[in-house]
């Protein structure tokens, strides 16, 4: 949610956040809970949005999410990282349908 939110600096609703997310209002609103008692978001009027708290857990989880792409892509070889792109690319494919 919150690298979601990163990409929206004013915010978004809790029915785009659960259709981007691929799960139910509800699910949406009990994380917005979770995330607001942890200041990491704030709810306004039905908006969610990040907290500087919540845009540095954010920065830290794309540092490593950056960090663990290049130790994998390091491990393979070209053919194998374009094979690896294809199948992630199937997957979302499928679960976009």
């Amino acid at each position: 949610m919150l690298i979601e939110l990163e990409h929206h600096k004013h915010g978004k609703t809790y029915d785009k956040l659960a259709k981007e997310l691929h799960v139910t209002k509800d699910k949406v609103e009990e994380l917005v809970k979770s995330l607001v008692a942890k200041d990491l978001v704030t709810d306004d009027n039905g908006t969610v949005i990040s907290t500087e708290d919540g845009k540095e857990v954010c920065k830290k989880v794309e540092k490593h999410r950056r960090e663990t792409d290049q130790t994998i892509t390091q491990m393979l070889s070209k053919d194998e990282t374009i094979g690896l792109v294809n199948v992630l690319k199937k997957m979302l494919e499928k679960e976009e349908n």
